[in-house]
């Protein structure tokens, strides 16, 4: 009987033709610039693993990455996107990922299999600040907050955390508008960052 493969296989595991190769042959499938197990679902979990690998120990998975984590629909954001929590300074592999250091409450970071993930309500108000905004970040922060049911109130709590912030304005109109009323997304992928809450390690620091 053939040894089951870990549930998660970087390039560090076996080189990209082999795992190409075991793509094609059904065994693996990509999450983010990693490969996981067909045993194992495509969840909350395996996508935090997939992100923490790459961005490396003492970052914290954030903005879009974040949110794909979550279960927003669409491939992974590549290069991922993580934070540094400030003061700290740790070494991350880069791979081209985008890192910056910010101030974040303990309260707003959750482990995921060891991994530290933004808590989808600042997941939410990250993707709202983010200069480069889009109409996917809408898509993608109505997704994270229906299957968290983070709320408008929640929101812009954790945005009032930090005090007098520029643009706040902007920022308000852009959570308004991840708010609508209306029924969710309903891609057979829907629940994908929901089942992790219930089904694997998932815990507030």
């Amino acid at each position: 009987m053939p040894a089951r493969l870990p549930a998660l296989l970087t390039e560090a595991d076996l080189p990209g033709p082999e795992l190409q190769a075991a793509a094609l042959d059904g065994q693996v499938y990509p999450v983010g610039d990693a490969w996981c197990s067909v045993a194992e679902i495509d969840d909350a979990v395996g996508r935090a693993l997939s992100a923490g690998a790459s961005l490396g120990p003492g970052v914290v998975v954030a903005g879009r990455t974040a949110a794909w984590v979550w279960g927003a629909r669409g491939p992974a954001p590549l290069p991922h996107t993580g934070f540094v929590v400030s003061p700290a300074r740790v070494k991350h592999r880069s791979r081209g990922s985008i890192v910056r250091q910010v101030v974040i409450d303990d309260d707003e970071i959750v482990d995921v299999r060891g991994v530290a993930v933004t808590t989808p309500a600042r997941t939410v108000v990250d993707l709202a600040r983010d200069e480069s905004w889009t109409p996917g970040d809408e898509t993608r922060a109505r997704d994270v907050s229906r299957r968290h049911e983070v709320t408008l109130a929640e929101a812009v709590g954790v945005l009032d955390r930090r005090g007098r912030l520029p643009y706040r304005r902007r920022t308000l109109d852009r959570l308004s508008r991840a708010w609508p009323a209306g029924p969710g997304p309903t891609s057979p992928d829907d629940d994908t960052g929901a089942r992790a809450e219930h089904g694997r390690e998932v815990s507030r620091r």
